[in-house]
């Protein structure tokens, strides 16, 4: 799949001046613990208070915030309030609609990995404050599954981060937040059992026992400590693939510091890879989470969209990518 998304007037500039004049502001009432009126009133105060030309909309179920951004035109800017599901629902409308609008986050949500990842602020008044500053629109890589039309901004997994995922109940969310995560993938972790799997990376075949496969577009969440894999970039136009196969208990245990100490190198029990087209099939078949979301169960296609949309971030992110001029 295609996308001329990358190719806005600008792939890398100021999120200030003209471009501002028009702006769509999306809210999720419901995300995270925030009270979806008061975020709504914050919201129409700062747009008013800088005197822009704007619509705000308030999602009432699923596909709304897609629907509305992509309608969004060139040149627009969008704002979104909400967690990391409303986020892609936005992302997927814009690079469906190939507008190159810009996107600013306001991350009211559980996780928020998204935002956490590209440096902008998760208090809400930082964010606020973020969203109608000055930024730096770059343009950012997108994954997409085309046998589940699904687009993702961070991650597609199969195994231990679907059943993670897909046992943290939103009682359990709203009780603990993003530990509700860490519970669950504590919970779910000596329980993994590996699966025969079939990997096409491009046009080479890989046959490996693992129990963990994951298509990575972004590989580390700075101020939570997580990293998946070392120098994968969402702005390189690829995509990195991690293959997780640890053969007991400790061996469970020796891979998650490695992660979390960043000791990435390929061995036995970890396995990286880079390419733009991947295909993964296991037997017995791994449930399949996207971005966050529990979608279903292998086997899945996944292909890049290079700067399939354009991302405010804080200046200090797009220079430690090396993104400006």
């Amino acid at each position: 799949m295609e996308s001329d998304a990358g190719q806005a007037d600008l792939e890398v500039g100021s999120a200030g001046g003209a471009e501002r004049r028009k702006l769509l502001i999306i809210v999720n009432p419901v995300a995270g613990q925030d009270d979806g009126r008061d975020v709504e009133a914050r919201l129409r105060s700062a747009a008013n208070a800088a005197g822009l030309d704007y619509d705000l909309k308030v999602t009432r179920g699923e596909g709304d915030a897609m629907r509305w951004a992509q309608e969004a035109c060139r040149g627009d800017r969008v704002i979104v309030s909400g967690g990391d599901g409303t986020v892609m629902e936005v992302i997927t409308g814009l690079v469906k609609s190939k507008s190159g609008a810009g996107l600013a986050q306001i991350p009211t949500g559980t996780a928020n990995l998204l935002a956490r990842a590209l440096s902008i602020p998760t208090e809400f008044d930082e964010a606020l404050e973020f969203a109608f500053g000055d930024g730096v629109v770059v343009a950012t890589d997108v994954g997409y599954l085309p046998g589940f039309d699904r687009y993702f901004a961070l991650v597609a997994g199969a195994g231990w981060d679907a059943e993670l995922i897909k046992d943290a109940s939103r009682e359990l969310k709203d009780r603990l937040g993003f530990f509700a995560y860490v519970l669950t993938g504590i919970r779910n972790l000596f329980g993994l059992r590996n699966s025969n799997i079939r990997l096409t990376v491009d046009d080479e075949v890989h046959q490996f026992r693992a129990h963990t496969v994951m298509v990575i577009n972004v590989g580390e969440i700075h101020d939570v400590g997580i990293a998946i894999g070392p120098d994968v970039n969402p702005h390189d136009g690829r995509l990195d693939l991690a293959i997780m196969a640890p053969r007991s208990a400790w061996g469970i245990v020796k891979l998650v510091v490695r992660l979390l100490t960043k000791r990435f190198g390929n061995d036995d029990d970890l396995s990286y890879f880079s390419a733009t087209h991947f295909k993964i099939e296991a037997d017995p078949p791994l449930k399949l989470e996207v971005d966050g979301e529990y979608v279903g169960s292998t086997p899945f296609e996944v292909e890049v969209i290079p700067k399939g949309v354009h991302l405010l971030v804080p200046q200090r992110y797009a220079e430690d990518k090396g993104l400006l001029p």
